[in-house]
């Protein structure tokens, strides 16, 4: 019986589940958290063991037999997993399940996204978005840097999502992981046939401040290649004035909120 055995008993009981992500929703259970279980870089506590074994109808000894012994039990008795169907789920399997993984990884990499977040204030926020595959799954991480103090907001805002290719557009939906209600959708104008540069789109969500304003804003991504220096990358976001040196014309065009005189709706600049 040893622990380094839980990872790979782990992952033959979550082969059981429709997916990852429908055990850890089922379970209750952070996805990375059980992620770093299955690779075995860390052990749960004995509460969350006690959890999972519960949750597929274990016993804690039991997930801890060597993995040739463990497989042997688990076969002649398959653990009973919950059966409440999983709308979340398997809605969302949907994309993710019909995506071409060899188009998701041209996405991977670092990026800089623009918008102006008032249009009464002339300033364009910078801030640095990761894409990384993970499972099949295009995940992000996001971080804004505000001035100390601004509109009640920590200095460093952080967001956690999910990304999937749909032809020609890439969805981003994220939120804080502390604040769940802050949430954002974020549609571009995904990679064409030539090298990805700049991406433009539209932004929708729920304002990070106590106001809680819905709202949309014009948007551009700017792609900054797999492996830039993210430390120099991180410190040059934050906010510029809209005649910035730092931000060129084509990003001023793309992130402008104004109706043109031909618009007939609201929509990305290209």
């Amino acid at each position: 019986m040893s622990s380094r055995d839980l990872g790979p008993n782990l992952r033959l009981l979550c082969s059981y589940g429709r997916s990852i992500s429908a055990v850890c929703r089922q379970a209750s259970i952070n996805r990375h958290q059980l992620q770093r279980y299955l690779n075995g870089t860390a052990f749960p506590s004995l509460h969350t063991l006690r959890r999972l074994c519960d949750f597929f109808g274990v016993e804690e000894h039991e997930v801890l037999l060597p993995a040739r012994e463990f497989a042997a039990l688990i076969k002649v008795r398959p653990p009973q997993l919950a059966r409440t169907r999983d709308r979340i789920s398997e809605y969302m399997g949907s994309f993710v399940e019909a995506q071409d993984i060899a188009a998701l990884g041209q996405y991977e990499g670092y990026y800089h996204s623009y918008f102006q977040p008032n249009r009464q204030v002339p300033e364009v926020q910078r801030v640095l978005t990761r894409i990384a595959l993970e499972d099949r799954c295009l995940v992000t991480k996001t971080i804004e840097i505000y001035p100390t103090g601004a509109a009640g907001l920590p200095r460093f805002v952080k967001y956690e999502g999910i990304a999937y290719v749909s032809q020609s557009t890439l969805t981003i939906i994220e939120r804080r992981p502390q604040e769940l209600t802050s949430t954002f959708f974020t549609i571009l104008y995904g990679k064409g046939d030539g090298e990805l540069t700049f991406m433009s789109g539209l932004v929708v969500g729920v304002a990070p401040d106590s106001s809680r304003d819905i709202y949309a804003l014009r948007t551009c991504w700017r792609y900054l290649g797999k492996t830039p220096n993210v430390r120099q990358a991180l410190r040059a976001c934050g906010q510029f004035p809209l005649d910035s040196p730092e931000i060129g014309k084509y990003v001023r065009y793309c992130t402008t909120n104004d109706l043109g005189p031909g618009d007939e709706f609201f929509s990305p600049h290209l």
